[in-house]
């Protein structure tokens, strides 16, 4: 292999090839940067005939900017995130921005993760959890760092940026979509106790259900969003409570894992129980599941949320802002009609 494969190509190479000064280089691959049309023709091709590739590190020590976006996501065994996290990716590209991304395990020291991000020089910080440790706020408002946070309360800081579904009401609509298909019967299964999602779901079935002159069946908690937890949880859950005739799920995943847990157990779904889940992850409309779920906005949380780091970073001033956005539901074949 020839050891002049991976050779960098300096500006000063493009500029004697093209015969132009140095600095009509650096401003052509500069944006913003002043350079005649013809000049910067000239360096371009000077430039794609050499193969010189612009230095990003170097453009970032002059320009203060690394156009890196910190992404924070504790919820890698959701397929979910996976799908929230391709949706982000491919937006920030297309705002001229790349994602370096940290996984927040429970093994993770939370500042250290921050540090991380914060070494790399990071432009700003969204944060995909409905669970925030305080240091992030803390850390980004110290930094002057923009940050926005999905999935998290709208109240839970007015240091950062919160783009979230309207998850109390997203619940109630739920709740209404089961009594109004006859279910009494009911219980809840959600994520863990102290996820901000997981309360307002879980308080505003409660709070719909006695408007309704019903109340819970039984309620589970799963210590986390995922598949795993979520079986176990169901079979508990349907094995003390013979009795339930729908379980809302706080989540798809838990939703797709009490369906399994139900099968297995002999129940026939929906004509021995419903399920409904909450997301509309691609999963969910599976043949093999068919679920009926609340539909977050995930798109335009998305894209509200990519708006609000990069407005701030381009304009600093600008003060946090908090984005409260619509549920839907969408009905399939986990409950009777």
């Amino acid at each position: 292999m020839s050891q002049d494969r991976y050779k960098h190509i300096t500006q000063k190479e493009v500029a004697d090839k093209a015969n132009v000064s140095l600095s009509a280089v650096s401003r052509t691959f500069t944006d913003g940067a002043s350079v005649s049309k013809k000049t910067r023709d000239k360096i371009k091709a000077a430039a794609n005939e050499l193969g010189y590739k612009p230095n990003m590190l170097a453009q970032s020590l002059m320009t203060n900017r690394t156009r890196l976006i910190g992404i924070i996501s504790s919820n890698f065994e959701n397929p979910f995130f996976i799908e929230v996290l391709d949706l982000i990716t491919k937006e920030l590209k297309s705002r001229n921005f790349l994602s370096l991304i940290e996984n927040l395990t429970t093994e993770s020291k939370p500042e250290i993760v921050l540090d991380t991000l914060l070494q790399y020089r990071v432009d700003g910080v969204l944060f995909l959890s409905s669970v925030l440790p305080t240091i992030f706020a803390e850390v980004c408002t110290k930094a002057k760092l923009p940050a926005a946070i999905m999935f998290g309360r709208t109240n839970l800081s007015g240091s950062i940026s919160v783009v979230t579904a309207d998850n109390y009401n997203g619940g109630k609509m739920g709740v209404e979509l089961l009594i109004a298909r006859g279910y009494k019967q009911i219980a809840f299964l959600g994520g863990p106790i102290n996820a901000t999602t997981t309360i307002d779901r879980k308080q505003s079935t409660i709070t719909t259900l006695k408007e309704n002159g019903l109340e819970l069946v039984a309620i589970e908690h799963c210590d986390t969003y995922s598949y795993d937890s979520g079986r176990i949880k169901s079979r508990e859950l349907l094995t003390n409570n013979p009795e339930i005739e729908a379980v809302f799920c706080g989540d798809d995943i838990l939703a797709i894992a009490t369906l399994d847990s139900a099968r297995e157990m002999g129940k026939r779904c929906p004509e021995d129980l419903g399920v409904l889940g909450f997301n509309d992850m691609s999963m969910a409309s599976w043949g093999a599941y068919n679920l009926s779920t609340v539909q977050q906005p995930i798109e335009e949380m998305v894209f509200a949320a990519v708006d609000l780091i990069i407005d701030r970073i381009e304009q600093p001033g600008l003060p946090t802002e908090q984005r409260l956005l619509p549920c839907k539901v969408i009905e399939r074949g986990t409950l009777k009609q």
